[in-house]
């Protein structure tokens, strides 16, 4: 069976390498967490699941939020 990356899915990507560059962080260790499954609407596709979206997201509000955190309290 062939399967293919959504746009989301490559958008994803797309975005844990700036995250990985920004934070000096291994993006390795960042697309190991991705999480797909086949997509329902799209023959041959796979998407990200529900459950990686509201993580991915929620971590990146966290990063934001210390980031204006630290930017605050350093005048």
């Amino acid at each position: 069976m062939k399967l293919s990356l959504t746009d989301q899915v490559i958008a994803e990507i797309s975005r844990l390498l700036q995250v990985a560059i920004i934070t000096g962080t291994d993006v390795v260790d960042n697309l190991r967490l991705i999480e797909v499954e086949v997509d329902p609407t799209q023959d041959g596709f796979v998407s990200l699941t529900d459950e990686y979206v509201e993580r991915a997201e929620a971590n990146i509000a966290k990063m934001i939020q210390k980031v204006e955190s630290l930017r605050e309290n350093n005048g």
